[in-house]
């Protein structure tokens, strides 16, 4: 499953259906090795191209069916609006480059698959299925991989179909405008040390939204003129929008934007305070007056004394910085 499903390959954030996309930075496609001669599973067919290969191949591997089980149902060529194939991943920006490729639809098991290539198949990428345990699996995987865990320490709580009232899965955001229409999907719940994990999921698989909240950062005005925004998940993922030089934010997580000593103290935070807020914002009538505000979501009863809030502003400004400028 690793193999197929790295970091952030299934989740999608909030902000990519809701609002335009940022600012490119790296591709979300799998690469597909065919450089060894068992790279790709026995008993696909030499007449199929490189893509359909590609696609085959992935599906194989995912599903664990050998190739003679799937059937290519349909190939588009398509034209993809970026280089992620026209589907975002959560913390996983996408170059803005057309790329031709294909639409490829594939059957096994009565389910349909639909993955998206580039023209070689040397890029591949899933964008709607059965998926359920397959989403499932990814979500335990980036979770593991965010809170330091090992899979097997993570489990289901629950697994429930919904219908969300508006186009962001029912999680609101600081500066997301969402649609009001009814979504359908699924409510997925996960359980580490005693803590759970919501996670918002698209009824077709494609889009997966972290739904437990941290912490919200605001740092607006000044002489700067500050516009900025930061949300936290419990989970691990952040959210960071500069309306100056970054209008449609970016993406990532604790784990590789923090030290172990910096996330165990976040953690530590967490686990001693309750919800709060915290306003460090200059006094009324004050000229460039800049408002800064921190909203906590702990899971204790606790509140922080002077110097816990003046440390929790400090390690959220170094948290944004540390995004803006990555």
């Amino acid at each position: 499953m690793k193999k197929l499903f790295p970091m952030f390959v299934l989740l999608v954030m909030l902000f990519v259906a809701c609002t335009p996309q940022a600012e490119p930075t790296q591709q979300s496609v799998l690469p597909v090795d065919d450089s060894m001669p068992d790279a790709t599973p026995t008993h696909i067919s030499v007449d199929l191209t490189p893509a359909q290969r590609a696609a085959l191949s992935a599906l194989s591997d995912m599903t664990g069916l050998t190739a003679d089980k799937i059937t290519l149902v349909s190939t588009e060529a398509v034209t993809w609006p970026d280089g992620c194939l026209g589907v975002q991943r959560v913390g996983v920006m996408c170059t803005q480059a057309l790329v031709e490729g294909f639409k490829i639809i594939l059957e096994a098991d009565g389910k349909e698959y639909e993955f998206h290539t580039n023209q070689n198949g040397s890029a591949v990428v899933l964008a709607a299925g059965e998926l359920s345990g397959l989403v499932e699996d990814s979500i335990i995987t980036q979770l593991a991989e965010n809170l330091g865990l090992d899979e097997s320490d993570i489990s289901v709580v629950s697994s429930a179909d919904v219908e969300f009232g508006d186009a962001c899965m029912g999680v609101t955001m600081p500066e997301v405008m969402c649609a009001q229409v009814v979504t359908p999907g699924k409510t997925i719940v996960l359980e580490a040390n005693g803590i759970q994990y919501e996670y918002h999921i698209s009824a077709d698989g494609a889009r997966v939204q972290p739904a437990t909240l941290a912490l919200i950062w605001k740092r607006e005005g000044g002489i700067a003129g500050f516009c900025d925004t930061m949300t936290v998940f419990l989970s691990g993922e952040v959210y960071v929008n500069n309306c100056k030089g970054q209008p449609d934010g970016k993406m990532g997580t604790l784990s590789s934007l923090l030290t172990v000593k910096e996330r165990d103290q976040f953690n530590a935070w967490i686990g001693e305070f309750g919800q709060f807020e915290l306003d460090a914002s200059d006094p009324e009538g004050v000229s460039d007056r800049m408002v800064h505000t921190i909203t906590f979501f702990g899971l204790s009863n606790g509140q922080p004394a002077a110097a816990d809030e003046d440390a929790l502003f400090l390690w959220a400004q170094d948290l944004f910085q540390k995004l803006s400028s990555s």
